[in-house]
């Protein structure tokens, strides 16, 4: 497993916007967030690659759209 920060950006048109980092080891940042919205079937998701960072972005109903970036440590 590789360790990672991870910068989690949610942007919610109704309320304000957040930003959370953390540092966790994980094995597949794609399949991390996969389980996250495991129950949430409205989610669509995209990974993209940034200078060395993974980017996985997740919309769900109402527009709310959540950004989690994978920098390793």
């Amino acid at each position: 497993m590789k360790k990672y920060e991870i910068v989690k950006e949610v942007y919610n048109p109704c309320a304000p916007d957040t930003c959370e980092i953390m540092e966790r080891e994980v094995e597949d940042p794609e399949a991390f967030v996969r389980d996250i919205f495991k129950d949430d079937k409205s989610a669509d998701f995209s990974v993209t690659e940034k200078d060395g960072a993974v980017i996985v972005e997740v919309v769900c109903e109402a527009a709310q759209r959540h950004r989690y970036t994978f920098s390793e440590i």
